[in-house]
């Protein structure tokens, strides 16, 4: 990207904290010549970020590699991609991105037999004009694998997504943005038990929300993304589901610090923020703590809060809110887990060459195997991690922490890290033919839970967009004219607590210090969310009806 340097005179800027959204800020402006600080306490990249574990090395081996999570990009994100392509990697020609690499399956895991669905699918708009019977049959031969759900029913689930695919943006906002998915899809008293497992397998599996409190608009836009995805229409030439071909650390997160630095941003790890001083009406100072534990008063003409929104809570003090009442909704906001363990396995046999989702386990557990996407950057990780006796690396997501487990009978938040490994991997074992419990060398559960004896703190909660949270969730500008919110919690237009999402924050609040300094560099790209055309009619119509009062005309 070719930016003009026209920075103006106050260009100091003070981003507090170094995840996604964080250091997206400072690229953004450091490219456009702003002088850039990150002050971050943990590790760059935030959420998204790999680290050791402190599994056994020997040999001069690096250590194994653990996560938070695991990562996926849907070929529907624009901005990370955009991002990633301005990361330098070696000879590669665009940059980080071509470390991504596609992810061909999505697997159901259960007895009697496991069901995959391929991602073949277009990576070129198909160019046919859809109808809604053709969507219909689209979306069912996408989903009659899932588990104890007749056909009338899933039926009657995709005539519900039809319903918002053809509901025009007021209505999205006011009517289904307060509605939960649960009462969009008609799962009250007496609605069919297969349904509801429907949509509680789809709710919280893919986002880690409890489809009684879920907003269906968040939900049905993932839905809209992902089907647009496939029709090759809003995936810029990317395939629809796609992984990092090795640590995210070590082929995204590093190679973007050593790009920041050499965009000459000042990056200080180690370093958090303990208070921010107010002075007519603006933020005057940051106070820093140090790794060393001493404290100084950081100045600046502009101020970034990167920190997730219940660190932002915490933050803000009531001279801050006095001047901007809204930030004091914030702390309303939901925050719920979704944590992940990573099993590290004696053999590279796999149980699907994609995503794997266990549909009998309790704890929505959903997982890939990392190193089957490995072979090109690291063919033999026995050779380059550990101590030689690991081969495969399984990583997985618990999504439910607060429903008994099947062979203890406890919920995850109620488990030592020791129990909790032993029943996720019986839970994932119990159903597979490939993966057996004398394949386990070891594991490593998120350190963002600490464990004290009897319950965990969690430092790395996940926002939940409940339904009506989108009035609460603020945009990057606030009322103190010289400081500005970058996260997954901003109004962004993935909707979703996600990398994508914080990237999209960060830029933002890119956005909005150019726009307040008179910057005449160009402003960071934000890609509108697309929508499926072929409802642009009825998407119109429904204006009209939502505006008088009337419900849509397909929902009855």
């Amino acid at each position: 990207m070719n930016t003009t340097a026209t920075a103006p005179g106050a260009n100091r800027v003070a981003i507090l904290g170094g995840g996604v959204a964080g250091m997206t800020a400072a690229h953004e402006l450091a490219e456009r010549g702003f002088r850039v600080s990150i002050f971050e306490p943990r590790a760059w990249g935030g959420k998204a970020r790999s680290m050791d574990t402190p599994l056994p090395v020997t040999n001069g081996r690096k250590p194994l590699p653990g996560e938070h999570g695991f990562r996926f990009f849907p070929g529907y994100y624009r901005v990370v991609f955009d991002t990633m392509e301005r990361i330098p990697f070696g000879s590669n020609k665009n940059g980080v991105k071509d470390n991504l690499v596609a992810v061909p399956t999505a697997a159901g895991e259960q007895r009697g037999g496991n069901i995959t669905i391929p991602f073949g699918f277009w990576t070129g708009d198909i160019g046919t004009a859809l109808d809604a019977n053709w969507l219909i049959d689209t979306l069912l031969g996408g989903m009659y694998w899932l588990p104890k759900l007749p056909y009338g029913d899933l039926v009657t689930f995709v005539r519900r997504l039809l319903v918002y695919f053809a509901s025009s943006d007021e209505r999205r906002v006011g009517q289904w943005e307060k509605t939960s998915f649960r009462d969009f899809a008609h799962l009250g008293a007496g609605s069919n038990e297969t349904m509801r497992v429907l949509v509680s397998t789809l709710a919280r599996t893919f986002v880690a929300a409890k489809e009684d409190i879920a907003s269906t608009k968040t939900m049905c836009n993932q839905a809209e993304n992902f089907l647009l995805n496939f029709l090759g229409r809003n995936n810029n030439g990317m395939h629809s589901d796609n992984a990092l071909g090795g640590p995210t650390t070590e082929t995204w997160i590093d190679p973007w610090a050593v790009q920041l630095k050499k965009l000459d941003v000042d990056m200080q790890l180690g370093s958090s923020v303990q208070k921010l001083t107010v002075k007519d009406g603006k933020i005057a100072a940051a106070t820093i703590k140090d790794a060393s534990g001493a404290t100084k008063d950081v100045e600046a003409d502009w101020f970034v809060v990167a920190l997730p929104p219940d660190k932002v809570s915490a933050l803000f003090n009531q001279e801050i809110l006095t001047l901007d009442p809204s930030l004091g909704r914030i702390k309303e906001l939901f925050c719920d887990w979704m944590t992940g363990i990573q099993f590290y396995l004696n053999t590279d046999v796999v149980e699907s060459p994609g995503h794997i989702g266990w549909l009998e386990s309790p704890w929505r557990m959903s997982g890939i195997h990392q190193t089957a996407h490995w072979k090109k950057l690291h063919p033999n990780i026995a050779k380059e991690y550990g101590d030689g006796s690991v081969k495969g690396i399984l990583s997985v997501d618990i999504s439910d922490w607060h429903t008994p487990g099947v062979q203890n009978k406890k919920a995850a938040d109620q488990l030592s890290p020791e129990d909790v490994a032993k029943e996720a991997w019986y839970q994932i074992t119990k159903t597979s033919d490939k993966i057996h419990a004398n394949n386990l060398v070891g594991w490593f559960l998120d350190p963002g839970l600490v464990w004290d004896g009897s319950k965990y703190t969690n430092d790395d909660p996940l926002l939940i967009n409940t339904a009506g949270s989108w009035d609460i969730r603020p945009q990057s500008p606030t009322k103190i004219p010289n400081m500005f919110l970058a996260g997954d919690y901003n109004k962004t237009e993935i909707d979703l607590a996600t990398m994508e999402g914080a990237n999209e924050g960060g830029r933002m609040a890119a956005n909005g210090i150019l726009a307040a300094s008179g910057s005449t560099s160009e402003k960071a790209k934000i890609w509108a969310r697309k929508t499926i055309k072929e409802f642009d009619g009825i998407r119109a119509q429904d204006a009209g009806l939502y505006k008088q009062g009337k419900p849509h005309i397909w929902d009855h």
